[in-house]
């Protein structure tokens, strides 16, 4: 019986140091594809994001409507958000209010292109615009708003909507 054990041992150690590299680079093939899988997810969001900034830029300049979620009828602001996000097959609810509560909120100063961004008015969440950049001090986005449709502005640099801002959200890679 000592034999087979003493057997046993002797041929384990060499069948561990034979499979182990093996069984290492197995795992290590795994890890470099599943990171490379992340990668390319990243970069589908990156598209989508590019495409609703797009699609959001295309629509400057058309007229508010209060209620309004087509481009010929004019827009308010949740209905232009859940236009431009409809395009790319995102279903948003049409109230800034609960579009608020889809997805995952996040700072204000990690948002991205394609995030929400939230303000608020006498404590309700009233108001939603779509980041096109955030950079050095500047968050711009576009929004509809009654004053003048639907538009691009730098919120961090305006005495209005800075004081008005709450918090971002991400509807894309949640």
């Amino acid at each position: 019986m000592k034999a087979v054990i003493s057997n046993f041992s002797i041929f384990k150690t060499p069948f561990l140091l034979k499979t182990l590299p093996v069984i290492l680079i197995f795992f290590t093939s795994c890890q470099i594809f599943h990171e490379n899988k992340l990668l390319f997810h990243s970069g589908e969001d990156d598209i989508l994001r590019k495409e609703i900034v797009d699609i959001s830029n295309s629509l400057i300049g058309s007229k508010y409507r209060y209620g309004g979620i087509s481009p010929s009828k004019g827009f308010d602001c949740s209905g232009f958000t859940y236009y431009v996000f409809r395009k790319k097959n995102i279903k948003l609810p049409h109230s800034s209010y609960k579009q608020s509560k889809v997805g995952k909120k996040i700072k204000n100063k990690n948002a991205k292109a394609g995030d929400l961004v939230f303000f608020k008015k006498r404590g309700k969440i009233n108001h939603v615009g779509i980041v096109i950049s955030n950079s050095n001090g500047h968050l711009f986005i576009i929004h509809s708003t009654s004053s003048a449709g639907v538009k691009k502005d730098d919120i961090l640099n305006s005495k209005y909507w800075k004081k008005r801002l709450t918090f971002a959200v991400d509807v894309i890679s949640h």
